[in-house]
């Protein structure tokens, strides 16, 4: 086949996750050492071009994404919005992105704020002409009610719903697609009608009477959509604490999936299951479960499941 183009979707504003994205946008989270979107970049075949779809606020941030990755061929895509009343929608980013770049090769498609453990290029193997899905087994009806749920007979999908009350089957899709050519035409008409529907094309496609490959895999998959998300992937990709080497922990205790970064100033603390950004002093404190984010000061207290935001002075 033509060589895929990769489109990495970053435009959503994941106010869920305030305020640790109100100044940045989801995938440039940092998750185990590195931001979330170089996860998924590092998956990604070098010679592969990659185009990352993002809003008019982040785009500083990608552009220095791209300038510090110069052996990989990224472009940077704006999307014309600000904020999240703004926003184009997911389905309808793409469908520009296909139309401004004049996509006519095989396109891979990848939600920029999930984390998967399969090997892309197993993915992309297992591509025959047709386009292909990857799905996760929740083995949970439940947890399968937050997803697009697919029904499949061998390889093939044979019903597609988006985040039904009564799952048809704990199959779900997991934001990662390979779409043939000539399905591309199709994304672009139907985001006409359902610009932030991304799992709606694929009924839109069966009900066109095209057909859709599904590519399970067993591995860790992680939508990284909520505070308790983020905290879970951290924990689960953690296999032991790291700390910058510009940072100085004193007289402190570290438990288990600590994460501090660079320049940071950690005394007499206990922490467990922390993830400490850049510059941020915290002294005399104990934290578990807890997020903060960059140029905080934190001291003399007890903190339990928190989100800091960036600057925050927090004193006992």
């Amino acid at each position: 086949m033509k060589n895929p183009t990769a489109l990495i979707l970053a435009g959503g504003f994941a106010t869920r996750l305030w305020p640790l994205t109100e100044k940045r946008a989801k995938p440039l989270l940092p998750l185990a050492g590195k931001s979330l979107i170089r996860h998924i970049l590092d998956k990604i075949p070098t010679d592969m071009r990659v185009i990352i779809s993002t809003n008019r606020a982040f785009e500083e941030d990608f552009t220095a994404l791209q300038k510090d990755l110069p052996d990989q061929q990224i472009e940077v895509f704006i999307e014309d919005s600000a904020n999240d009343n703004s926003k184009v929608g997911a389905l309808a980013a793409t469908a520009l992105v296909i139309e401004r770049f004049e996509i006519s090769t095989p396109l891979l498609l990848i939600a920029g704020d999930n984390y998967f453990g399969f090997e892309l290029v197993d993915f992309l193997k297992s591509y025959e002409g047709k386009t292909l899905l990857a799905s996760y087994d929740t083995k949970s009806l439940e947890m399968a009610r937050q997803f697009g749920v697919l029904s499949v007979e061998g390889k093939r999908m044979t019903s597609f719903v988006e985040k039904p009350h009564d799952p048809p089957s704990t199959l779900i899709s997991t934001g990662c697609y390979l779409f043939s050519p000539d399905h591309l035409s199709a994304i672009v008409e139907y985001s006409r009608t359902a610009a932030d529907n991304l799992g709606g094309i694929f009924e839109y496609l069966l009900q066109l009477g095209e057909e859709v490959e599904v590519f399970s895999f067993e591995e860790m998959w992680i939508d990284i959509g909520s505070f308790e998300s983020y905290l879970s992937a951290h924990r689960s990709l953690m296999r032991q604490n790291q700390i910058d080497p510009s940072s100085r922990v004193t007289n402190s205790h570290l438990g288990a999936a600590v994460d501090i970064a660079a320049n940071c100033e950690i005394d007499n603390c206990e922490m467990d299951e922390v993830i400490v950004m850049e510059g941020c002093v915290i002294r005399n404190a104990r934290l578990r479960g807890c997020i903060v984010d960059r140029h905080c000061i934190i001291e003399d207290v007890d903190l339990d499941r928190k989100m800091i935001r960036e600057g925050a002075v927090i004193r006992g």
